[in-house]
């Protein structure tokens, strides 16, 4: 158990609402908003592609195995080439600056 008192220091509450965090309440609505907004952008591709699949048959055609596979080959190369490209831009930066 801790003896030390920590407190809050009043210039950093900007509003009633805003639990000692600093943030107004427009800033916590345009972070809502951004949020949301990429969350719907994010669906229009699931939406297409499952679309697609059912248009197609492909998902009947495909055993359940088979279809794990595909899955797991997509999953698994998307998060290779977001990893790879974040470290390649990360590589560039600190080439870049020095």
């Amino acid at each position: 158990m801790s003896d030390h008192i920590t407190t809050v220091d009043s210039d950093l509450i900007t509003s009633g609402d805003s639990y000692g965090y600093g943030t107004s309440v427009e800033q916590r609505n345009k972070v809502l908003r951004n949020t949301y907004w990429l969350l719907s952008l994010s669906m229009i591709p699931t939406v297409l592609g499952a679309w697609v699949g059912v248009q197609t048959g492909i998902a009947s055609a495909m055993s359940p195995l088979v279809s794990l596979m595909v899955f797991m080959a997509g999953a698994f190369g998307f998060m290779f080439a977001i990893v790879k490209t974040v470290v390649q831009n990360i590589f560039w930066e600190w080439f870049a600056t020095g």
